[in-house]
């Protein structure tokens, strides 16, 4: 049993004609949009093949989110090192951060040798921006990278004839699946297939449109058993589950994805433990009005805004520091939103109740029966 860098170590010397594309190579495709291609691909006029860029002045500048920097720079290698990568040309790379706007929206479009062509949407990145945005799902649609990530898929089409795969990790599922549903109609047509990586679902409603049936059946969601971030609003998609080397929030990590062969080994169900929590959540945010949902939004980014990070490298630096700032920012709350926050935490005190409750309920039933 393997990871995604195990999987193009075993099968990198296998082209797409000999090894059709597969949900294992959209997850590597997905991580590999987390690079930092800005100088690399701005050195090289903005487009370039994997293999080249390996040999970019600019290497370095890949790999400076220094959370994920060796398990990246390992899939990289392998990558530029395969028949099956190396000479995957990379082009139409977007990467925009503006706090103001409240926008992280990152893009790239890959083309193997024999004209397969898949855009990668970036998740969230270590930015405070990007996290914010995605916190603000729960009450905004589209939210910027949405209409971003449309605005994309619309370029990419018009100007290529043939069909598209898309998809990303995280965030960048998503943003996959809300491309595909709200591209032009004619470009529709020609979506091969959307692989959403444990994204987030969505708000109320948003699948509740022709725009979604007509691509439903081309989408691809994986989550893994403890999938935190992939069952957030989750409603109408169909998922299949993964299993994983660790347990919990790691398990959002694709490179703890386990890998047999040319796909991942799966699970029946999602873990009942995390089915509960998942469960709670989702409750939770659809007892609350948007208004709501956006006044604690507000409140926890001003906490966390009070720690001084700039990024999450910030927290993982100095976490005690950041600790203490957070919550200083709750000490220097006015009393109102102390009892906003307060109020929010019982309602997800109380939703986290009920949903143990049902699930014994369940358990005990199904003893019985």
């Amino acid at each position: 049993m393997g990871n995604i860098t195990d999987y193009v170590t075993e099968y990198g010397d296998k082209t797409l004609d000999e090894l059709p594309f597969n949900e294992v190579d959209s997850l590597i495709l997905s991580q590999f949009a987390y690079l930092k291609f800005d100088k690399p691909l701005e050195a090289a006029d903005h487009t370039m093949t994997i293999g080249e860029l390996k040999d970019s002045p600019e290497y370095e500048q890949l790999f400076t989110d220094t959370r994920f920097e060796k398990v990246n720079r390992g899939l990289f290698e392998a990558m530029a090192a395969s028949r099956r990568y190396s000479n995957v040309k990379l082009f139409e790379y977007v990467n925009m951060v503006d706090a103001q706007w409240e926008i992280q929206f990152s893009a790239i479009t890959c083309m193997f040798e024999n004209g397969y062509i898949y855009v990668a949407y970036r998740g969230t990145d270590e930015t405070l921006t990007g996290w914010k945005e995605d916190f603000n799902m729960a009450f905004i649609t589209p939210i910027p990278a949405q209409t971003k990530a449309v605005q994309y898929l619309n370029r990419i089409m018009a100007g290529v004839r043939s069909e598209v795969t898309l998809g990303g990790h995280s965030k960048g599922g998503n943003l996959a699946v809300y491309a595909a549903m709200k591209c032009k109609p004619d470009f529709r047509e020609r979506v091969r297939l959307v692989y959403s990586h444990d994204g987030p679902g969505f708000a109320e409603g948003v699948l509740d449109s022709d725009d979604f049936m007509t691509v439903k059946d081309r989408i691809r969601k994986t989550v893994p058993r403890s999938s935190i971030v992939g069952m957030v609003l989750q409603t109408q998609e169909n998922y299949e589950v993964v299993r994983c080397r660790h347990f919990g929030v790691l398990q959002h990590d694709p490179f703890n994805w386990i890998v047999e062969g040319t796909e991942f080994k799966k699970a029946d169900n999602i873990h009942r433990h995390t089915y509960v929590s998942d469960a709670s959540v989702n409750r939770w945010v659809s007892n609350m009005d948007y208004e709501k949902r956006q006044e604690f939004v507000e409140l926890l980014f001003e906490i966390v805004s009070g720690s001084g990070a700039s990024d999450l490298n910030d927290f993982v630096a100095d976490p005690l520091k950041m600790g203490r700032g957070m919550l200083n920012a709750i000490e220097a709350m006015d009393e109102e939103d102390k009892r906003i926050l307060l109020n929010i935490i019982k309602e997800m005190s109380a939703a986290v109740n009920a949903t143990i409750k049902e699930f014994m309920a369940e358990r005990v039933a199904d003893m019985f029966t």
